[in-house]
């Protein structure tokens, strides 16, 4: 069990992507509420398609798929995570492990029918938008709170909620400059070459393992991480974007493509305004106990980011974003933390992920700067061709 949740997890590791397709050791297939990124093993190679031909949907991948038949395959896991967030539990909830496809418990079947119930709302009454989703109701409890909480006396006056004087902000050019600068400056940012870190995955469970990321300009980008009885890569050579294990290989979703893409530019912090079809500021907002200035920026897919800066030090400490599911809007936060200087430039030395139900990371223990690295370090293993993608 902890080795497929530490797969899944490796999965989304680049800035919390969503793509979790799988296949179990016997080569059966999760079902609807059946497959969760805590349970689900990779999918082989046989099985990837390339980025720009047609997505295999759930039903061709997964066994007994009986409500969300036509949705693309590489949603199923992230509607997976969305559902035992919204109700507060673990995929034994509904599922017997190992044999996601059995219909052995009565919880699985409810959770059928309350998503037929949320699907139905929404064609009826919101045209089709997903207005209304499990977490509408549930809130982190596997039954509705359907009692109104004690505790409010809303006939007290209101002191009213503080606005933002939008003349005080500061443009989006100002903040990402000031980013720039509180990083170590543009010139210190573009003479470094390459970098490798070294340190540790923290596992949703707390475990560490040895994680390590080459990067080398201008975008390539090669992460390994090594568990006990498996080894994962997920790279971009420049061009493709590829993930292998040592027991196969690894659907890439669209989505995560596209961020896998972003994450390997490796001056993207001189480049945001390039990167981003669009930003603007939206306001204040508080990260922790600092106090952040939120740009909303739209990627050239057409969704968008929150990205939130330390009013103080200038500083990225968190990127927010959401893609739709069929049940609901599915976020993934990234929060970046203990930024040191490494030859003049400050990077963070751990990172948190964060979606429904989990949060893991990475605590960097070393970075070094200019390292030589062969181009070909970059490139899928010879066996993995069929799993680059185009971009």
């Amino acid at each position: 069990m902890r080795l497929r949740l530490l797969t899944v997890l490796f999965v989304i590791v680049i800035l919390g992507s969503v793509s979790f397709s799988a296949k179990s050791e016997k080569g059966t297939r999760p079902t609807d509420f059946a497959a969760t990124p805590a349970q689900t093993p990779a999918a082989p190679p046989s099985q990837v398609q390339p980025a720009h031909g047609p997505e295999p949907t759930a039903e061709q991948v997964y066994k007994n798929i009986q409500v969300l038949k036509g949705v693309p395959a590489s949603q199923i896991q992230p509607t997976m995570a969305f559902l035992t967030g919204s109700l507060g539990v673990r995929c034994s909830h509904c599922h017997v492990g190992g044999a996601f496809e059995r219909d052995d418990k009565a919880n699985k079947q409810t959770a059928r029918r309350m998503m037929r119930m949320v699907l139905d709302i929404n064609r009826g009454n919101f045209d089709g938008a997903a207005a209304v989703s499990c977490n509408t109701c549930h809130r982190g409890h596997t039954r509705p709170q359907s009692v109104p909480a004690l505790g409010q006396n809303l006939w007290q006056p209101s002191a009213g909620a503080a606005k933002t004087d939008a003349a005080a902000l500061p443009t989006v050019e100002q903040i990402l400059d000031n980013y720039v600068r509180a990083l170590g400056g543009r010139e210190a940012l573009l003479s470094v070459k390459s970098r490798v870190y070294k340190g540790s995955r923290v596992g949703a469970d707390g475990v560490l393992v040895p994680e390590e990321v080459q990067q080398k300009a201008p975008n390539k980008l090669l992460v390994t991480t090594s568990y006990p009885q498996v080894v994962f890569r997920r790279g971009f050579d420049g061009t493709m974007g590829w993930a292998r294990d040592s027991q196969g290989g690894s659907d890439i979703g669209r989505e995560e493509l596209a961020e896998l893409a972003r994450e390997a530019e490796f001056y993207k912090e001189v480049r945001l305004r390039e990167l981003y079809a669009g930003m603007s500021v939206e306001g204040r907002a508080a990260v922790g106990a600092r106090e952040a200035f939120v740009v909303v920026a739209t990627t050239r897919e057409g969704t968008s980011e929150k990205l939130f800066f330390d009013t103080q030090t200038g500083l990225l400490l968190r990127k927010y974003r959401e893609i739709k599911l069929a049940l609901g809007a599915f976020p993934t936060q990234t929060d970046y933390e203990d930024y040191r200087e490494v030859d003049g430039v400050r990077v963070p030395f751990a990172i948190r992920w964060s979606i429904p139900g989990r949060t893991w990371g990475r605590k960097i223990a070393e970075v070094k700067t200019n390292v030589p690295i062969e181009d070909a370090a970059f490139s899928p293993p010879a066996a993995a061709g069929a799993e680059r993608r185009p971009q």
